[in-house]
């Protein structure tokens, strides 16, 4: 990573960095495990399971190292599962180099036409859109989180922009939202920094308002605090 010449000569700390980015790349992992199951899970009974998770790698822009990975771990828990009946998971689960195999050959749109035809269909068609959706705008928190860690890991000796291009190579990022996670960090950075003046400046302009809803309307006389009943019976 490029230093900043502005800051200290002091080189951040390589092996935390690694380890920073080995964190980030996990907690990628566990997010897309947990989303495509939820795909997996709606799916069920109308697309294959490799087929599902074939189009969550395309809509997602996975790289084929984590699609296998992912791969794996699906069939690990879909064998595991109790509700799975593993007699009927399709052969082409597993290849003969022992990985698991899937198709992912075709086009997205391909896929989707040909697995999701019908009528009948078209509300889950309409969910995968939106779960699609859903995915990447948390994974885009995610990212942001990630990012930040990594920022903290390295120091202010590197430039923001040399961290996102880092973290983007390291674990396959698509080029299309490197600016927007680099716009992402520095919104972040910038809130921590700014976190207890907005929390200040919150408190002022909510005290603000409830001295100006209590003072009378002109011509007005407040309203006792408690009515003359309710203060004898007090």
């Amino acid at each position: 990573m490029q230093r900043n010449p502005t800051t200290s000569d002091a080189a951040p700390d390589t092996s935390s960095v690694s380890v920073a980015m080995a964190v980030a790349r996990q907690r990628l992992h566990d997010a897309h495990f947990s989303f495509v199951l939820e795909l997996i899970q709606k799916t069920q009974g109308q697309v294959p399971a490799p087929r599902a998770l074939s189009i969550y790698a395309r809509m997602h822009g996975l790289n084929e190292l984590d699609i296998q990975a992912l791969r794996n771990r699906v069939l690990i828990h879909l064998s595991d599962a109790s509700a799975i009946d593993v007699a009927h998971l399709p052969n082409t689960f597993v290849a003969i180099d022992g990985a698991v195999e899937w198709d992912i050959t075709a086009s997205l749109v391909q896929r989707i036409r040909k697995r999701l035809t019908g009528r009948k269909l078209s509300g889950l068609r309409r969910w995968i859109d939106l779960h699609g959706g859903y995915v990447e705008s948390e994974l885009m928190k995610l990212h942001v989180e990630n990012l930040v860690v990594v920022a903290d890991t390295t120091g202010p000796d590197v430039a923001h922009g040399e961290i996102v291009r880092a973290y983007a190579t390291e674990l396959g990022v698509s080029d299309r939202i490197v600016d927007v996670l680099h716009a992402g960090l520095l919104a972040a950075l910038y809130e921590r920094m700014h976190a207890p003046r907005a929390a200040n400046a919150g408190v002022v302009r909510a005290a603000s308002r409830a001295a100006s809803a209590a003072k009378p309307a002109a011509g007005k006389v407040a309203a006792p605090l408690f009515p003359d009943a309710a203060y004898r019976n007090a």
